[in-house]
């Protein structure tokens, strides 16, 4: 049986949040039991990761992961905020990476996804950590993606103010983020058993579907060839 790929996370920002509050941590046997915490519940989940199993990846007596996280509840919860931290710094990093390439709303949206869906393949058991964080801690998995909706929406409003998008007001900004959060799942669950598909060819249905819809349009028609000899559906 083949070892679970690991998720990689800076764990720095963790370890230096030690409480100084009555007795003194060690950051690094802190560091080491949530790295090790990590690692079990990519290859278990959160909920089937015991103290134990944690214990054993760092090295540590059981003892200590009570030590410093005052419980297993606690530092799972602690584990699952820090995925969604990380999560949400992978898309501002995108985001900054798409904006500094150049191009229209769609260049950077593609390249935003191309980014996103290279970690998830990279890290297979991330998709399924945030499942079970939306499960187990729903108003941490709500402001994680009330974050992401809110980005969408910063990043329509200047498709739309450069020409790339259609005029839409704010309602519907707000509606159409929210459904590209949505659509933006079905991307992730979609990566499982396509190892046959390309990262782009995967990334470029998924911007058709959002730049066209499932209407038929007279212009890729003609571009196609296609005499359909009937109007355009809208």
């Amino acid at each position: 049986m083949s070892a679970s790929p690991r998720i990689s996370i800076d764990l720095a920002p963790a370890a230096a949040a030690e409480s100084a509050a009555g007795y003194a941590k060690s950051r690094d046997t802190r560091a080491r039991i949530l790295a090790a915490a990590l690692d079990e519940a990519g290859a278990h989940g959160f909920q089937k990761t015991s103290a134990a199993g944690i214990a054993a990846r760092a090295g540590v007596a059981v003892g200590s992961v009570n030590y410093h996280f005052g419980s297993r509840a606690e530092l799972i919860r602690e584990l699952m905020g820090l995925l969604i931290a990380d999560y949400l710094e992978r898309v501002r990093a995108a985001e900054a990476a798409a904006v500094e390439q150049g191009g229209d709303y769609f260049t950077r949206e593609r390249a935003i996804l191309l980014a996103y869906v290279a970690h998830v393949r990279r890290h297979p058991a991330y998709v399924r950590l945030a499942d079970e964080i939306k499960l187990h801690e729903p108003e941490l998995y709500r402001r994680g993606a009330e974050y992401w909706a809110e980005r969408a929406a910063v990043r329509i409003r200047q498709g739309v103010a450069e020409g790339a998008l259609r005029t839409m007001d704010e309602s519907e900004i707000t509606l159409k983020a929210r459904f590209l959060l949505g659509a933006r799942h079905s991307l992730e669950q979609g990566i499982e058993g396509t190892d046959a598909v390309s990262d782009e060819e995967l990334v470029d249905a998924y911007l058709d579907l959002v730049a066209n819809g499932l209407g038929r349009s007279r212009a890729l028609d003609a571009a196609a060839g296609i005499d359909t000899g009937e109007e355009a559906q809208t």
